[in-house]
């Protein structure tokens, strides 16, 4: 494609970030504290505090790092609820072995992440927009965006017309951003849907996320900070994996069939399910750009990839795309570059194949757990055992979990 120079306009701006979630608001104010003026085009409205009155059926396992990021740019000190978790159980319904990750119950042992309703999220992350001055355009729809020589050229539907240095796309799954940029992506479609609600369980968490693999595929119970009773936790979020026909008959069962279900298929690990709120259904699949960035242009988060919800690690995923990123513009900045192609390039190397290799281990982890020729259920069983067996591969695990070793080599590893 050739690239003709356009005429000049009034304005260059640094960085236009189309996408305001976690992953792009996040990237807005990591570049703002690096000195760095961005302009943010959010499709969504701004928030009213009477959002928090309402349990969402989600929530976001952030984990270490991501608390992290978001307490160095004033966001987590905006958190009015969330629920920290000091251990992970996993196990299979047809294997003995239980893998335990951190210290049930101990109050004071370090998280392992901490979930997070959206709203609640993104009610704090527009706050601190606001208290730290960003240029933000809510509720922005974006027409087209025209790439030239050394510039985009981004149309709004109200006939606004902005040029930015360099655009990124934190626009989700169906990126505009991706599209406009010829940008290809590798699919792969589960052939299932996630169920979401959220649950009142008969015994309390404990401050523990828990996950069951069964046949039909995973079923997650997330802490929830509980708006009723803060000091117990009886609240959690499922996500229920299954064969899309399954799901979508299990959302259309009333409330008592419901909670009978979803004790039945988790062992009543916590007792009976009392109550259900908030039901949501959506498809699963994984995919993966085969190119974040091109001239003027990079993808973070869900633009560039979405993997299988079973880890809870995809908006993780998503924070560290932008951490590197800004670290690797905020490094060149300091030696009179912006945008520069080797940057671009580089922030691509050190994500791309993290993210490749998260994508295809936990589907493979998917179709491991769900397999039921003997031969694959022995060296489930086997494995399961193993690292049951190892406190230092369970350590590795949940360091590995931790998100610190990605940024490690960034100004944000302390």
């Amino acid at each position: 494609m050739t690239l003709a120079p356009e005429p000049p306009a009034d304005t260059l701006h640094d960085v236009i970030i189309i996408g305001g979630g976690l992953v792009g608001g996040l990237c807005a104010l990591l570049l703002a504290e690096g000195g760095v003026q961005p302009v943010l085009l959010d499709a969504a409205p701004l928030l009213s505090p009477d959002v928090l009155a309402e349990r969402d059926s989600r929530v976001f396992a952030l984990s270490p790092a991501c608390i992290d990021l978001l307490k160095r740019v004033g966001v987590w000190a905006r958190i009015t609820r969330h629920a920290p978790y000091q251990a992970m159980q996993v196990w299979h319904r047809d294997a003995p072995s239980v893998l335990d990750f951190g210290q049930p119950d101990t109050r004071h042992a370090d998280w392992l992440g901490s979930m997070v309703e959206p709203n609640v999220l993104t009610l704090a992350l527009q706050a601190q927009w606001q208290a730290s001055g960003l240029t933000v355009h809510s509720q922005c729809r974006v027409q087209a965006l025209d790439q030239y020589s050394d510039h985009w050229r981004v149309t709004l539907s109200d006939g606004r017309v902005l040029r930015t240095a360099l655009l990124i796309g934190a626009d989700g799954a169906n990126s505009m951003v991706r599209r406009a940029a010829d940008i290809v992506l590798d699919r792969l479609d589960y052939g299932q849907s996630a169920v979401t609600c959220a649950i009142r369980t008969e015994r309390p968490h404990g401050g523990v996320a828990r996950q069951v693999f069964l046949p039909t595929g995973p079923l997650a119970l997330l802490p929830m900070a509980d708006v009723d009773d803060p000091e117990h936790g009886h609240w959690q979020s499922i996500v229920w994996t299954l064969p899309t026909d399954d799901a979508t008959a299990l959302t259309a069962l009333d409330d008592a069939a419901l909670m009978q279900a979803l004790g039945h298929a988790s062992g009543y690990v916590l007792g009976a399910v009392q109550h259900v709120q908030s039901r949501g259904l959506f498809a699963l699949k994984a995919q993966q750009a085969q190119h974040y960035v091109q001239a003027r242009l990079a993808l973070i988060g869900d633009a560039a990839h979405v993997v299988h919800p079973m880890a809870g690690q995809g908006v993780n995923l998503g924070v560290l795309d932008a951490a590197v990123l800004v670290d690797a513009l905020l490094h060149d900045r300091t030696r009179g570059l912006w945008a520069h192609s080797q940057t671009l390039n580089r922030y691509a190397r050190t994500r791309r194949l993290p993210n490749s290799l998260m994508m295809h281990s936990l589907s493979m982890l998917g179709w491991l757990q769900s397999a039921t020729h003997p031969a694959v259920m022995w060296v489930r069983g086997e494995g399961m055992q193993a690292v049951a067996r190892q406190p230092a591969l369970r350590d590795w695990f949940s360091a590995q979990a931790s998100g610190h070793s990605s940024v490690r080599q960034t100004r944000y590893s302390g």
